[in-house]
């Protein structure tokens, strides 16, 4: 048996950027033809770009009137806006630098806010950046937190991370309701949320 709990070595190693290939080169008997592959640098999730996440999913449920039993179902609609709304601000803030990315010139594109998003934009790509991303992580945590996943995989898991957002965020948006009616002067802030993160 280990005398450590935490090996603090491994979670250094955590900490340290990593690249992902997004679309493989493509080769062709014309050099005009051929494309480089497209990749991108990721940054671990911290804490910091995990609480602004969490903003960005609860401000789906603004304005919603919510039952007050947290356990009520929902519109799934809803709770994939704010697990979708949760994985964005994750990529967005998590890209840092990527490769094949480029203008119409050929010249590689810088990676800002504008251009993340327009990235983004295609489905099959955010799909498959969510599913490295931000679900391990999601999945991560949720074991941390004794949640009990279904042997059925990652859709599980993807599944209970809806049910996780839809608790988490829907804290978050009655708190800052409850905060506007006592104080209507003052503009309601969202509330940090303890549970894990979530994505749709």
């Amino acid at each position: 048996m280990s005398n450590t709990a935490v090996n603090i070595d491994a979670e250094k190693d955590a900490l340290e950027p990593w690249w992902f290939t997004v679309e493989e080169a493509v080769t062709a008997k014309r050099k005009k033809d051929c494309l480089p592959a497209v990749e991108v640098l990721f940054d671990p999730i911290g804490r910091i770009a995990l609480r602004a996440a969490r903003r960005a999913a609860a401000q789906v449920w603004q304005g919603i009137d919510l039952p007050d039993d947290p356990m009520a179902t929902l519109p799934t609609e809803l709770i994939e806006q704010a697990g979708d709304a949760l994985s964005e601000a994750l990529l967005l803030t998590g890209i840092r630098a990527w490769k094949g990315v480029g203008d119409r010139h050929g010249n590689i594109a810088p990676v800002t806010e504008a251009n993340l998003r327009i990235f983004l934009a295609r489905p099959g790509r955010f799909e498959k950046l969510d599913a490295v991303y931000v679900r391990p992580f999601v999945l991560r945590e949720l074991e941390k937190n004794a949640s009990s996943l279904s042997p059925n995989g990652i859709s599980a898991g993807a599944t209970q991370e809806k049910a996780t957002a839809n608790r988490s965020a829907r804290r978050s948006a009655k708190a800052g309701a409850k905060r506007s009616r006592k104080k209507a002067a003052r503009p309601a802030r969202t509330s940090n949320m303890n549970s894990a993160a979530t994505t749709a």
